[in-house]
């Protein structure tokens, strides 16, 4: 104990018995904070929630003989997930991940076909690439984001909005696909 600097065993427990103290004190916070993140997910994804274009959508994945899915990164994860899902309950749907097949995808897009795009930030050139060819292909398009660009409404017949956490201002500490997952929830249930 001495040769660790303290000046003796006693105060050696001492610091070791706070120090454990103060982690417990700190872990306790980090799981609240993460709690309360997802709380304020949860409640900006009920006001988000626009029941009647779930209804749609609910239609859309029924009357559709093909259904794609795409995104990038986490988004894509989030893609990959509701191919998944969807494809439990008799769905068509295949998801695109990568972005060299998800421009090679953009031709095949015709008329009753179903295209979603995942993509939190509204940014990625690819996943609204495909959007835009399987809208002027007259597919259905979907739009999942957290962007609010009236541009959108050009080439996709429903925007899901999810809540970002970049307007929550807690670091990252949530997955952002947590909103993505949670509308697919809302829809798969429906």
């Amino acid at each position: 104990a001495k040769k660790c600097g303290y000046r003796g065993y006693k105060e050696l427990i001492f610091q070791c018995e706070k120090t454990l103290a103060d982690r417990k004190k700190d872990a306790s916070e980090r799981s609240r904070v993460a709690l309360e993140t997802y709380q304020e997910l949860l409640n900006k994804t009920y006001s988000l929630l626009d029941e009647a274009q779930v209804g749609r959508i609910c239609r859309y994945l029924g009357q559709t003989a093909r259904v794609f899915v795409c995104g990038m990164g986490s988004s894509g994860l989030a893609a990959r997930e509701m191919e998944w899902r969807f494809m439990r309950i008799g769905v068509d749907i295949t998801s695109i991940l990568d972005s060299d097949l998800i421009r090679m995808r953009s031709v095949f897009q015709k008329s009753g076909n179903l295209v979603i795009g995942i993509s939190i930030s509204g940014e990625r050139e690819e996943v609204l690439y495909l959007l835009k060819e399987a809208y002027r292909n007259k597919s259905r398009t979907i739009l999942i984001t957290a962007s609010r660009q009236e541009s959108f409404r050009d080439f996709c017949n429903e925007i899901v909005l999810v809540p970002s956490l970049r307007c929550l201002n807690r670091g990252n500490l949530i997955s952002p696909q947590f909103p993505v997952l949670l509308m697919q929830d809302i829809i798969y249930s429906i």
